[in-house]
């Protein structure tokens, strides 16, 4: 493994500059983007890897520290079951590892997570990317390993769930119930790639059956937001035979709204599936009993931890996809 100054003779540049780049302090040092991108890419070429557990724990050279980037839109509530996988991780494997977190704001994902920053880390787990994080990540080059969760790339191994056999899955329910009018109620102009696959699987295998499905937007994901969609389009709802929900809350909201205005009969003359991002108390406690399709979080967790803990740990490393599988869970909300 190289060392700061075998990049620093191999750079023909200082070794304290070379360590103000390799600790993500370039910018706060005014170090120009020319000399950080020469030093990275020499620190990739050379091997190196940042050891954080050196700069903050001198008696300690075996500790690592793992970075989780995750966004801070509605999904923060969910971090706590990917964190719960990647601590379970850690403990079945009694590596020594800690977990550092990082939150961005979607599509700013640059902002907080350049080269530099990142080899702060041993590793990187980068979640919740949009499109344009993405595009970033693809078109930038980093010297430490990165795992990508529920996003697929062939530059950096990931874990993830099919999202468009989601949507198929709560299709093929609906067939199987002979529905025919389906509402796919989701979040206006989304940017999450996710929801886009998970529509597209549904409508796809929905309409080629000989189903009709029209498309509820809601401004935003929130329960108010939704709310306020479902009270405009209430004919709409009402005339549909099967609703699918992308977010969970959205579910929520439609089924509050039924409880309150008596709209329709659930699951005889409707039924209602949706996305949940894990298996809750939540769903079960409702006047009617969601229906879900669990995308394993906790589990997604683990696997990522597998990936970075694999190569930390100096095994043959490849880039690796690896496909977890989902669950349908059947409650009220679904003819059983």
């Amino acid at each position: 493994m190289a060392t700061i100054r075998e990049i620093a003779d191999y750079t023909n540049l200082s070794a304290s500059t070379v360590s103000i780049v390799l600790s993500g302090k370039s910018a706060a040092r005014n170090i120009s983007e020319k000399t950080t991108k020469k030093i990275l890419e020499a620190a990739k070429e050379l091997g190196y890897t940042p050891n954080i557990s050196a700069r903050r724990l001198r008696n300690n050279n075996t500790k690592k520290y793992v970075s989780v980037f995750w966004a801070n839109d509605f999904r923060a509530p969910l971090l706590f079951e990917f964190i719960k996988g990647m601590q379970q991780y850690i403990e079945k494997s009694a590596t020594d590892i800690e977990i550092v977190l990082r939150l961005f704001t979607p599509d700013l994902l640059e902002k907080t997570a350049q080269p530099d920053q990142l080899a702060m880390y041993s590793a990187n787990v980068i979640c919740t990317a949009s499109s344009k994080d993405l595009d970033y990540l693809e078109r930038t080059n980093f010297i430490t390993p990165i795992v990508l969760y529920n996003r697929v790339s062939e530059k950096y191994s990931n874990v993830y769930v099919n999202n468009e056999a989601l949507g198929t899955k709560a299709a093929e329910i609906f067939i199987s119930h002979n529905r025919k009018n389906a509402i796919v109620f989701t979040v206006k102009k989304s940017q999450y790639i996710y929801s886009e696959k998970r529509m597209l699987g549904f409508m796809n295998t929905f309409n080629n059956s000989g189903g009709i499905t029209t498309v509820i937007n809601a401004p935003e994901n929130t329960l108010r937001s939704a709310y306020s969609v479902i009270k405009e389009a209430q004919q709409v709802f009402k005339n549909a035979d099967c609703v699918f929900c992308l977010h969970d809350r959205f579910a929520i909201s439609y089924l509050n709204y039924i409880r309150n205005s008596d709209l329709i009969s659930v699951p005889d003359a409707q039924e209602i599936i949706s996305i949940g991002a894990h298996d809750s108390d939540n769903y079960e406690s409702l006047h009617i009993p969601l229906s879900i399709i669990e995308v394993p979080i906790c589990e997604m967790g683990q696997e990522c931890m597998r990936i970075v803990t694999e190569r930390l740990n100096g095994d043959q490393y490849e880039i690796e996809s690896h496909i977890v599988d989902f669950n349908y869970i059947e409650r009220a909300s679904t003819l059983q």
